[in-house]
C-alpha cells in the first residue's frame, strides 16, 4: 500500500476516535524562548525536525523526535505523526519534572512535544479546555484536539506522556 494512503487512513482513524472541541478558534501563541534554549543530551529529544530516515523512495521520511516551543506551523508539520502540546508553567514543580524527563529522555522519531506557556496562552487553554498546568493535549495536524491528559501526580517520562495521550 502506498505510504500516503496509509497516512490518510491513520488520520481518518484518529479523527473517528477524536474527542473534544473542533472549534475554528485560530488562537496562536508566539513561542517562548525557554524550551529552545536548553541543550539536549546526545540521543535525546531534538529540535531540528530533520528527517531521521527515509526507506524506499515511496516511503515518507520520518523526522527526528523533538521538544520545542509551540507554533501553529510546528503543529501542521507533515513530518510528524504524533503532536502533543505540553501546557507548562515555569513556576510549576510538576511541569519542571516533566520538562527534565523530556529533555533527559528520547522523543521517538515522528513525534513532537510542543511547549505551550500556560500563563500567557489563554486562547489555547480555552480552545483545548485546559484548566491546569502540566496538561498534555494530543492534536491532529489541523490542530484539533484528539485527547487531553493531566500529568499531575503521574509518571514523568516520555513513554508515559505518549501512552496516556493515545
Amino acid at each position: 500500500m502506498n505510504a500516503r494512503i496509509v497516512a490518510v487512513l491513520a488520520l481518518v482513524c484518529l479523527a473517528a476516535t477524536a474527542c473534544g472541541s473542533n472549534d475554528a478558534d485560530s488562537a496562536e501563541q508566539a513561542p517562548s524562548p525557554a524550551a529552545s534554549s536548553s541543550p539536549s543530551p546526545a540521543g535525546s529529544a531534538t529540535e531540528t525536525g530533520q528527517p531521521a530516515s527515509a526507506g524506499s523512495p515511496t516511503e515518507k521520511a520520518t523526522c527526528e523526535g523533538r521538544y520545542t516551543d509551540y507554533s501553529a506551523s510546528a503543529v501542521a508539520d507533515a513530518c510528524y505523526t504524533d503532536t502533543i502540546l505540553f501546557f507548562h508553567a515555569s513556576w510549576c514543580p510538576e511541569c519542571r519534572g516533566f520538562e527534565e524527563a523530556i529533555t533527559g529522555g528520547t522523543v521517538p522519531g515522528g513525534a513532537q512535544i510542543l511547549k505551550v506557556d500556560y500563563d500567557s496562552a489563554t486562547d489555547l487553554r480555552k480552545k483545548y479546555e485546559v484548566t491546569i498546568q502540566s496538561t498534555f493535549v494530543r492534536v491532529d495536524p489541523s490542530g484539533a484536539r484528539v485527547k487531553l491528559w493531566s500529568g499531575y501526580g503521574q509518571d514523568k517520562s516520555v513513554d508515559a506522556i505518549l501512552e496516556n495521550t493515545q
